[in-house]
């Protein structure tokens, strides 16, 4: 499943990957994201059935602002959720200046990502 939305010059997109043999979905968050885009990525996220570990990949992530920050926080407070990394420098930056990325689990490959 993928969602794209917005201009070629500026663009975000969502993809999901089931992983049910491992109790995963995958959602990878791709390009730029901002406040345009919450809506595809809640989607997405929401649609994780809770009995599923959720793995945020943010490997393809461009830019983000703080709505993905919100996104992370708000995640991350109802539900089991793995970040796959290494987290870009921009979002990295702005996980340290907030003081959070630290409550963050992430993982370097999807193997970790699956382990319990």
């Amino acid at each position: 499943m993928q969602w794209t939305h917005g201009d070629a010059a500026a663009q975000c997109s969502v993809e999901v990957h089931a992983d049910e043999r491992r109790g995963v979905r995958v959602v990878a968050v791709v390009g730029e994201m901002d406040v345009e885009y919450e809506p595809d990525i809640e989607l997405a996220v929401e649609a994780v059935p809770l009995t599923l570990r959720l793995v945020l990949d943010v490997t393809r992530l461009e830019f983000a602002d703080s709505t993905m920050l919100n996104i992370l926080i708000r995640t991350h407070r109802r539900r089991d959720l793995r970040i796959l990394g290494p987290i870009p420098a921009q979002l990295r930056t702005l996980l340290q200046l907030t003081g959070i990325l630290g409550h963050f689990q992430v993982c370097g490959s999807l193997e970790e990502a699956c382990a319990p």
